[in-house]
């Protein structure tokens, strides 16, 4: 059995069709086709079938990735020993919560990068419940979100820091709207969220429908950046991280509603399952984490 093989039929998985896996992989169509009839004579079972039009793998084959992946690391590791220069090297995959990629890691992303050139770096933008599933399914090497659920002993948890979250308008909202204190309401404005699962607007909700306050209609952007701009043009209001707005709050173009009963943080933590292996690269990346969140101060960062 060969690992070019197991490798392939892995990269089909995660791709969803051959052609684009054998794109990546820098196969042939018909090369990265024998290599699976290969596997499949090894295995002495389907490794795909035909469903429609598309060949889905089969629930047997699918018991193959998790020895896959071990084998990967295994490889890895043994290049590591044999590396004369120490060079970090290797893949590194991480799934990451939107904001925190977009407003706390890139600092981090520059110096790992410039620290590390040879590794090959694979990053996915998730929300904290789908990162939180492919750590427990160990798809991924570190997953970077903030705190929802508790995990068992399997995850190797490690908390960062917290971070205050407040209610952002423009400074054009209607004064008559910005009451939210008040009990049994009907307003008109609208809610702006890029994902309706994030866990801090799922804070807002609660306390919404805590306080029996209707809002008008739902707005999903699904980009921070956007939901700014809409807030700034005065399209409804949404609840996020301070860090996030920390600039437009500074120039007037953003105004936080002052809610008495709305008092929310969320925690950024750095989860991966304990089976996996702790590379070079991923060493590296912990530690250079770990020193931006200790001595570069975050706006909105809270003890």
């Amino acid at each position: 059995m060969d690992f070019h093989q197991l490798k392939s039929f892995k990269t089909i998985v995660e791709k969803g069709n051959f052609q684009d896996a054998a794109k990546e992989l820098n196969y042939s169509l018909s090369a990265i086709s024998y290599q699976i009839q290969q596997l499949e004579n090894e295995v002495k079972f389907p490794l795909f079938e035909k469903i429609g039009r598309r060949m889905l793998p089969t629930a047997q084959s699918l018991k193959l990735i998790p020895h896959i992946k071990k084998i990967e690391e295994e490889i890895e590791q043994i290049k590591q020993l044999n590396s004369k220069d120490q060079k970090v090297e290797g893949n590194l995959t991480m799934s990451v919560s939107d904001s925190l990629l977009t407003y706390i890691l890139q600092p981090v992303l520059k110096k790992f990068v410039e620290m590390a050139p040879d590794v090959k770096l694979k990053l996915k933008v998730r929300n904290c419940y789908e990162v939180q599933k492919e750590i427990i399914r160990n798809d991924i090497d570190l997953g970077i979100h903030y705190q929802v659920h508790g995990y068992d002993d399997q995850i190797k948890v490690t908390e960062l820091s917290s971070f205050t979250v407040g209610v952002m308008a423009s400074p054009q909202f209607s004064e008559q709207e910005k009451n939210f204190d008040k009990k049994d309401q009907i307003k008109s404005c609208s809610i702006i969220n890029n994902d309706v699962n994030g866990i801090y607007q799922q804070h807002f909700e609660e306390y919404l429908k805590k306080k029996n306050i209707r809002t008008g209609q739902s707005i999903e952007l699904w980009s921070i950046e956007a939901i700014k701009k809409s807030i700034i043009n005065n399209l409804g209001i949404a609840c996020l991280p301070h860090f996030v707005v920390d600039e437009e709050i500074k120039k007037g173009e953003i105004k936080e509603i002052n809610i008495k009963g709305f008092q929310c943080t969320v925690t950024m933590i750095t989860a991966y399952h304990s089976n996996k292996w702790i590379s070079p690269a991923m060493s590296l990346f912990l530690k250079i984490l770990n020193d931006q969140m200790m001595y570069e101060p975050v706006p909105g960062y809270s003890n």
